[in-house]
């Protein structure tokens, strides 16, 4: 199909979908009609296509409780660039975003990707990122359509898992969270967050990742929840330093810097949601150790162990 002609009928279909929605639905008007779901027996999205092309994906409940023992996030802070992580092969890693630029000297099982800017942000690493079929990479929905836009599908060599907004499930209504706290068959599995003294957004905690993830500005608040799913006990977090925030990535220099959010999100919603997350993983007896020592999260919420400490202490 004609590129032009495409995108004409993209935003005539975006035109009637607006309106012959609600804007509680607005979040969809871009997949529709080209996507199509099924969900499975707990709403998780077992079957997805793309303008008429099925693409297979790992179905969320067969993750479930699939792991244990060790986790290691390696986030982008410029922290990351202390540490070598050459005698934590053996330990199972889950990158986020542009981590993979450490591939070589980590060997990543798991990834994240929440930001859709990401993929054409840094295209160069999101290629190498979907090029290992050993990887199981954790997207959204509009984030496997940009891949599949973008790189075509049989490009796709690493597995694909599905994970969504809690607040925006695809082709559902935008929820609040008072919604959510009020559905008996929805919040069973949610930790809600509430503090009469400081004044942030909407905050939970998802046990259950079938029924999706809540947000907090932050891809490592998604990676928390994920971990916690698939049945991890000890979480050790890497280039989580949450300051510096003008500084770039481990990963970028100063002329490749992308712009970030982080600064002004950081007191409204990340800060909160990382002390939340800290009281939940500690009832679900899960241990998450930060290896940034000069990280802005306080040891009143993580606690904090030099790499070397953690895994050179047998030496």
């Amino acid at each position: 199909m004609n590129l032009k002609f495409r995108k004409a009928t993209d935003e005539i279909f975006k035109l009637i979908y607006r309106l012959s929605h609600s804007k509680r639905y607005k979040h969809n008007r871009k997949r529709w009609p080209h996507v199509k779901i099924t969900r499975g027996q707990f709403g998780q999205i077992t079957y997805f296509s793309y303008r008429g092309n099925n693409f297979p994906i790992v179905d969320l409940i067969s993750l479930k409780n699939s792991f244990s023992g060790e986790l290691i996030i390696i986030a982008s802070g410029p922290s990351v660039n202390q540490i070598n992580f050459t005698k934590s092969s053996t330990v199972t890693t889950l990158g986020v975003n542009g981590s993979y630029h450490l591939k070589g000297t980590v060997n990543f099982n798991l990834y994240i990707i929440t930001d859709i800017h990401f993929f054409s942000q840094r295209s160069d690493i999101v290629k190498q990122i979907i090029s290992d079929n050993q990887l199981l990479l954790f997207v959204q929905v509009d984030g496997l359509v940009k891949l599949i836009d973008q790189f075509g599908k049989t490009n796709i060599l690493c597995k694909i898992a599905l994970i969504e907004d809690a607040f925006k499930l695809t082709y559902g209504p935008i929820r609040t969270i008072t919604e959510l706290e009020n559905d008996k068959n929805r919040n069973k599995s949610i930790y809600f967050y509430h503090n009469n003294y400081i004044n942030h957004e909407p905050i939970a905690f998802e046990t259950n990742i079938l029924q999706g993830i809540f947000p907090a500005k932050t891809v490592v608040y998604w990676a928390l929840q994920i971990v916690a799913f698939l049945g991890f006990k000890t979480i050790y977090l890497a280039g989580v330093d949450m300051n510096n925030f003008s500084s770039p990535r481990f990963y970028e220099t100063t002329d490749n810097i992308t712009y970030s959010q982080l600064e002004l999100d950081f007191e409204k919603n990340i800060l909160p949601a990382f002390e939340h997350a800290s009281s939940v993983l500690k009832k679900l007896d899960i241990s998450v150790i930060n290896m940034s020592l000069n990280s802005a999260l306080s040891t009143n919420i993580f606690e904090k162990k030099s790499y070397d400490e953690i895994f050179l202490k047998s030496i």
